[in-house]
């Protein structure tokens, strides 16, 4: 098995673990809320993939994909959720905390946009301690909307921190897509202002995806200058409801149990943004 077939073969593996979880989620079995990262799969492997043994991983509450990728097991992951003590964190942290330090997760906050700010301490850290590490900070749509991005931006980009901050633009925050809720924000221009190199994603090209999280990685090795991703994605599973009259709306899922309804709504099966993966699931409920 080649490398690339090696990353399809561990995105699948991705899709598959999510997938029991949210029938487990949908039985009842959890009482915490937990965020599914369908159809974010090929952003957390190739990002994983591309990571060196000094690298730090700074996660959100929707870290679920980016946990397996860094190696997770259904197993654990129950555990951990049903917050036992041979869970992945020994059952203190659940879902929306969760990290895995021994595979470079040593930060996950379930606050908006929390992570970015902790993130330029470890970044310091990493250029006074001349570590040749990375540090990955992992944020949305949502989270670029507060102060805090600006802030950090602008002082990774002064202190010269190695920093690569990635975007996942799901274009959805709780149940408003951006277009409802404000203006673009071009994160290119952004991204210029302050002296940053951006690179845009979208796809779900596996082989662009690492190639690009490489590059992007040996640069800011090189210049010791953040750099910003913007990753294009669709968050699958979310569903259609009846808003009065003749009016339908799509909801995109914040936490909980995803509505898998493929024969409706086609969402799991030959999606435009998932072209990986063919799922012919059953709904498993509304």
């Amino acid at each position: 098995m080649d490398l690339i077939e090696g990353i399809e073969s561990e995105i699948r593996r991705l899709r598959m673990i999510q997938l029991e979880i949210n029938r487990e989620i949908l039985a009842g079995k959890f009482r915490i809320p937990i965020h599914m990262g369908f159809g974010h799969e090929t952003l957390a492997v190739t990002c994983v993939a591309a990571l060196e043994p000094n690298d730090f991983v700074f996660l959100t509450h929707r870290n679920i994909h980016f946990q397996i990728a860094l190696g997770a097991s259904l197993e654990e992951l129950e555990n951990e959720y049903l917050l036992k003590s041979d869970g992945l964190a020994k059952g203190k942290l659940g879902s929306m905390n969760l990290m895995n330090p021994i595979k470079g997760n040593i930060y996950t906050s379930n606050i908006l946009g929390n992570n970015l700010a902790v993130a330029l301490g470890s970044g310091l850290a990493s250029t006074v301690g001349n570590s040749g590490g990375v540090i990955w900070v992992i944020t949305g749509d949502g989270a670029i909307e507060e102060g805090v991005f600006y802030e950090s931006l602008l002082i990774a980009s002064s202190l010269g921190l190695p920093i690569v901050y990635v975007v996942e633009n799901n274009q959805w925050s709780l149940a408003t897509n951006i277009d409802q809720r404000r203006i673009p924000i071009d994160l290119r221009k952004l991204a210029a202002s302050l002296s940053i190199e951006f690179s845009p994603l979208h796809g779900n090209n596996v082989t662009e995806y690492l190639s690009t999280f490489r590059k992007i990685r040996n640069e800011v090795c090189e210049s010791m200058k953040p750099q910003l991703v913007e990753v294009n994605l669709e968050s699958l599973g979310g569903f259609i409801t009846d808003i009065g009259g003749d009016s339908e709306r799509y909801i995109n899922y914040h936490a909980g149990a995803v509505r898998i309804e493929p024969s409706d709504h086609g969402l799991l099966v030959n999606n435009s943004s998932d072209p990986i993966f063919n799922i012919s699931e059953k709904p498993v409920g509304k």
